[in-house]
This record gives C-alpha cells, sequence and structure tokens, in this order.
C-alpha cells in the first residue's frame, strides 16, 4: 500500500502474511495502521478527512516496522483515493513513502543453529569489545551501489558464530550466521542489495555492530559506521594483472581484466601472450594495450563482445597512453634522461624518447599537435578540453603541465605549468576530475612513476614497496592536499605524524599506494577515484589490490582540503594475482530503443521510462496561457549544449547533471 508523510502517529508492520479489509487511505484526524500474521481484522483510514479509523490483525508475530503515519493529527495531505469522510484530490499525490525493511535471521530459527537461549545471549553481547576489531571494510568507509558486497573480517578470538546487526533508518538486519571463513562473513547477495537499495547516503549511515562467540564465550559488540552512496557506479573497471589464474590456471599469465558492476573479473585480453600497460577511452569504445612479446595495439570494445576487435597491431608506443574520450586520438609517453624517466614499456621503460600524438584506428602520426615532447603520464580530462601530464622540462620530471586542448582540430595549447614536487619525489598520473577543477595524482620516488612490482613475488614485504601517495591538486590554486583518508590517516594531523587508523601500522600498510584513476562521470554525489595498494586486505595479510575512495565533489569548485574518505577494497578483482591501474571507462552507449538505467547508458544522453530516448515534449499550452518552461536535464542526463539541470542542487559535470553531497 503506498503511504506518504504527512503527520507523526506511525504505522506498524509485521513482515509476514495478513488478511483485513479497509475503506479509505489517507490523512484522518487521527488514526493508525497495523499488520501482522493475524487472523483477521478490518476498519477505514480517511483521507483528507475528519476522521480516521484503525486497521489492525489479531496474533501478528513477524518482525516488527514503524514508519511515520499520514493519518496523524495535524498533518495534512493531498491526492489519495476517497474514503469515508476523506475528499477527491485537487492535485496529485506526492511520491508514495518507502516502507522500511526488516529482516531477522536470529528468532525464532538462524543459521548459527544456536537456540533460543544461546541466541539471546550472542544478541546481547558482553557489553565490550574486548579484543575484537574490525579490519574491513574500514569505519566511515564510503561505497558506491552495484558491487558485490564486501566481505567483512576481523580479528579477536576466532568465532564460532557470530551476530550481525546493520541499521540505518529504512532497514535493519539481524543475522545470527557462522562465518563464511576465519574470521571472515560474507554478506548475502539479497541482503547486500536491500541495503543498497533503500541506502540514503552520508545523512543516514549505516551502523555495522559484530558480536561473536567463541568457545561459548561472548564477545562485543564492536561498531563502525558503512555509507552506501545513492548511486550504482557507471561503467565497468579495466586492471591489469600479471598472475591471473583466468586463463591458464597457473597463475603466470598477463592479462586486462575487467569488472563490472556486481560481476567478478573476467579476461578482456591478454589470451594471446603477456599483455598490460593498458588504458581506456572514457566512453569505454576504445583500448590501448602492450604485448610484451609482440608489440602494442589499439583495439574497439564492443558491447556484448567477450573479446576486443583489433584496430591496428602496429600503432606505436601504446604503453600507457592518454586516450581521448571518444578514443579517436591517443597521445604516448616520452622517455628521456639518465637513466630513463618515463613510465615503463614492458620489462623496462626504455621506450622512445619523445611524446607524440596519433590516430587510434590507424597508428598515424598527428603532425604539429602541440604536445610537449617531455610529456609522461598523460591523461586526458573527461570531457577532452584538457590534456595534464608530468613534463621531464620541469627540473627532469619533478613537475605537472596541463594544457587546453581543441579535439576538432586536435591541437594542445596554453601550455602552463600546475606543480613542482617539494622534494625529488616524481608526480605522475594526474587524472582531471569530471568538473575539470582537480586532479589526482601520485607522488612516489620512481623514475618509472611504478610500484617497483611491489606484491608481484611472492613474499613480497612492505620494506620492497616504494613509497607513494595520492594527493589532489585545486588547478586554480596550484595547491596540492594528501587524500589522508584514502590514504589511512583521519587529518592532516595524523598523516604528519605518521598516525594512521591501518590496523596494522603506517610501518606495514601505508605510503604504499600507486596509478591513481577516477572514473568519469559522478555517481551518487561523489567522484570515484581508484588505485592499488600494497597493504593488508582484511586478515588475508599484505595484498597488492585494487582500491577505491569516494571523493566529495566541491560546490564551489575548489579543493583546498582533503575531499576523500577511507578507501574501500574492489570487490569483484581476483585475490592474491597483484591488480594494478584500475582504469574506470564507460560501457559502450546504447542507441535510442535500448533499455537504460540512467541516461549515462544512452548514446543521447537520456533514458526515458527505461528506453533511451529524449522525453516527449509538454503539450502546448492552452490558448492564452504561459509558455511550458524550458526542457531540463535530470540527475545522470545530459547538460551537454547547454541544457540546465532540473535539480537546481545539481551540477552540470563532465557532460551530466551530478548531484552534490551537502
Amino acid at each position: 500500500m503506498n503511504r506518504w508523510f504527512a503527520g507523526v502517529a506511525f504505522v506498524t508492520v509485521a513482515c509476514s502474511a495478513s488478511t483485513g479489509s479497509h475503506s479509505g487511505l489517507g490523512n484522518g484526524a487521527a488514526g493508525s495502521a497495523q499488520f501482522g500474521n493475524g487472523g483477521g481484522g478490518s476498519g477505514a483510514v480517511g483521507i483528507n478527512g475528519s476522521s480516521g479509523g484503525a486497521i489492525t490483525s489479531s496474533a501478528g508475530t513477524g518482525p516488527i516496522l514503524t514508519i511515520p503515519d499520514p493519518s496523524a493529527a495535524g498533518g495534512s495531505a493531498t491526492g489519495g483515493v476517497v474514503g469515508s469522510g476523506g475528499a477527491a484530490p485537487t492535485t496529485p499525490p506526492p511520491p508514495p513513502m518507502i516502507m522500511p525493511v526488516n529482516i531477522d535471521e536470529c528468532l525464532p530459527t538462524n543459521g548459527a543453529g544456536l537456540d533460543a537461549a544461546a541466541t539471546q545471549k550472542l544478541m546481547s553481547g558482553s557489553g565490550s569489545p574486548g579484543a575484537l576489531r574490525w579490519l574491513n571494510p574500514y569505519d566511515g568507509t564510503v561505497i558506491p551501489r552495484g558491487l558485490i558486497a564486501p566481505l567483512l573480517m576481523w580479528d579477536g578470538a576466532t568465532a564460532d558464530v557470530v551476530y550481525l546487526h546493520i541499521k540505518s533508518s529504512l532497514f535493519e538486519y539481524k543475522g545470527c550466521l557462522k562465518p563464511t571463513g576465519p574470521n571472515q562473513l560474507q554478506i548475502a547477495a539479497t541482503i547486500w542489495k536491500q541495503a543498497s537499495d533503500l541506502a540514503r547516503g552520508a545523512s543516514d549511515p549505516f551502523s555495522l555492530e559484530l558480536t561473536i562467540s567463541s568457545g561459548g564465550t561472548v564477545t562485543g559488540p564492536v561498531t563502525e559506521k558503512l555509507v552506501i552512496a545513492q548511486a550504482t557506479l557507471k561503467g565497468s573497471i579495466f586492471y591489469n594483472t600479471y598472475s591471473t589464474k583466468l586463463l591458464n590456471g597457473l597463475g603466470s599469465g598477463g592479462a586486462v581484466l575487467r569488472i563490472s558492476p556486481g560481476q567478478t573479473a573476467a579476461v578482456v585480453i591478454g589470451q594471446s601472450g603477456c599483455t598490460g600497460c593498458h588504458s581506456l577511452s572514457a566512453n569505454g569504445q576504445r583500448l590501448s594495450t602492450l604485448n610484451f612479446l609482440t608489440g602494442g595495439g589499439t583495439y574497439a570494445v564492443v558491447s556484448g563482445a567477450a573479446a576486443p576487435t583489433a584496430l591496428s597491431a602496429t600503432a606505436p608506443d601504446t604503453s600507457f597512453t592518454a586516450l581521448s574520450p571518444d578514443g579517436s586520438l591517443y597521445v604516448t609517453n616520452a622517455h628521456q634522461g639518465f637513466p630513463v624517466i618515463g613510465p615503463r614499456t614492458g620489462p623496462s621503460n626504455v621506450g622512445t624518447a619523445n611524446a607524440g600524438v596519433f590516430e587510434t584506428a590507424t597508428g598515424a602520426a598527428v603532425p604539429n599537435a602541440g604536445v610537449p615532447g617531455g610529456a609522461m603520464t598523460p591523461a586526458f580530462s573527461p570531457d577532452g578540453s584538457l590534456l595534464a601530464f608530468t613534463d621531464y622540462a620541469i627540473d627532469n620530471g619533478l613537475g605537472l603541465a596541463l594544457m587546453s586542448f581543441d579535439q576538432t582540430k586536435r591541437v594542445a595549447s596554453g601550455y602552463r605549468k600546475i606543480f613542482h614536487s617539494p622534494n625529488a619525489n616524481y608526480p605522475g598520473w594526474p587524472f582531471v576530475l569530471p568538473d575539470d577543477k582537480a586532479i589526482v595524482f601520485s607522488l612516489g620516488s620512481m623514475g618509472d612513476f611504478s610500484g617497483g612490482a611491489a606484491g608481484l613475488t611472492p613474499g613480497s614485504t612492505a620494506a620492497s614497496a616504494p613509497p607513494s601517495d595520492l594527493y589532489v591538486l585545486d588547478v586554480a590554486s596550484g595547491q596540492a592536499k594528501l587524500l589522508a583518508k584514502a590514504m589511512g590517516f583521519a587529518s592532516d594531523q595524523d598523516a604528519a605524524s605518521d598516525k594512521t587508523y591501518l590496523p596494522f601500522g603506517a610501518s606495514e600498510e601505508a605510503h604504499h599506494n600507486y596509478y591513481p584513476t577516477a572514473s568519469p562521470v559522478a555517481a551518487g554525489g561523489y567522484f570515484w577515484v581508484f588505485f592499488d595498494s600494497f597493504r593488508h586486505y582484511g586478515n588475508l595479510g599484505l595484498q597488492r589490490q585494487l582500491w577505491g575512495t569516494a571523493v566529495d565533489i566541491s560546490a564551489d569548485g575548489t579543493y583546498t582540503t582533503d575531499p576523500s574518505h577511507p578507501a574501500f577494497y574492489l570487490t569483484g578483482q581476483e585475490l592474491g594475482t597483484a591488480n594494478h591501474r584500475a582504469f574506470t571507462a564507460l560501457d559502450p552507449c546504447r542507441k535510442d530503443g535500448d533499455t537504460c538505467t540512467t541516461g549515462i547508458d544512452c548514446c543521447g544522453g537520456f533514458c526515458t521510462n527505461g528506453v533511451c530516448g529524449v522525453p516527449p515534449p509538454p503539450p502546448p499550452p492552452p490558448p492564452g496561457g504561459p509558455p511550458p518552461p524550458p526542457p531540463c536535464a535530470h540527475t545522470d542526463e545530459s547538460c551537454s549544449g547547454g541544457t540546465v539541470c532540473c535539480n537546481t542542487s545539481d551540477r552540470c559535470l563532465s557532460g551530466f547533471c551530478g548531484q552534490l553531497i551537502r
């Protein structure tokens, strides 16, 4: 039944069957409704009338939910059906209230096999976390919808059974369960989806409470907060590994893999030999990569195809290129000095001396493109108007530069230096955020801008990982700030003193963060930055794996404070395979008439009633009436060409209307 808030009374609902009848719904002077798995009940609640009856059902035994009741005294609502004492609506009804969900998997039976007394003891806890502490996810993490649920991990005594309590204002879950691994619990996909569907973002974080029983001794709860953003991450994530088991089962294959939201990784390319050093165009339709045996290549990524289609097997210098957003061009890397400074070109970083611009389809050089010969680790902004890169001309690669780029004329111009390293560390992999106001980049000790093979070989230790951290650069001011929360520090002050929240300490886990990239579009009010990190993944030890962080979108376009949040482990990737370079790109767009979820899915930028296509125009006004308002774009719809966003709190970000978290 549809309900909307209009007062302060409450409707109580049991998660079980019920029977009954009613003669009206809506806004009476006073009224409540109760549903349970009882044997009957009847009543009436008026709409916009002066009185409402009660709907009751006896003998209800299901879990109880409570939501605001529109039939409270003093409230008002417009719209609904006519009930006894109600009046016909004169305006459209407001959106229906979302019903909360309450799931109880503890009583009367549970997956842990506990009787009622043991269950009650477990749920009551000991009143203290003792040695129990969360290892994954981190407290305060922000995660997008659509990914596989996180693997919960903790340390302390080895748990025989656990009580997991997840709660927000619209969702509550109680689970008495057996661990799915040693001090690990995989949240069921159905539970995670229901929680995600009812997520309200930063304004309504989820609390995660964990209580364990070990040998009959109960410990806990230990509690942390988790935010699920109000949108699914757009597109897919492509990453590189040199030890995937998906090719030959031996863990020795170099390949580019793809994670689509809610799915595990699948091989994209690498079947013909060790392949890596990949890049994607923002629209997800072009891929460049390097085969260590046969050389470079460019590819077309086709929607629904198992593997990309080769475009040019002779395209030069395709290692770590910058592909233009539409994939028509790519910019290569310089390799200059001695020892050579420049990104890797396979087993070494000895490559072509000067950067250049080339056509993706043919590998043909684009003359007089204006890109400096010393450009390294280049990247286009998501809208293609900017090109950021490390420039060898700035103190032998210790600075970043930014240029405007005309995609029609295929020319870069307006060179400006935007950052100079304060020490001997190299800034690399500058990615322009979708509002063109800030750049994320790494600052590390390696002249090839890599992670120095940390985690690529068995037995790698923290001492073997070269230092590197991620920063955000405010383009207007040139001020760079450490992404402290994503790097493992609660504040700038903690970072300065190397005081980390990472559970195994700064010397073991901090400062091993490489290859930052950013999603080309916002989702759920955040930009999404990905990177690979050599840190502990819960209780599974040191791993070179892919992590992400939500970045707050600045309302005024300035990024002079840390906008990041504690990092989240990217679920769906292969475990233990030394993964790196998580490159986010949109999936190839869908044509008009295809099904869609948002306008970002569609080539035309609009999704109307689940189908790609521009919404129909409004009917003409009556004679003498005011003209209809100009068309506008809803969240995640195209705002290119001057179209304004319907929601005044949205901003046009890289061609799409995006939310801001305030």
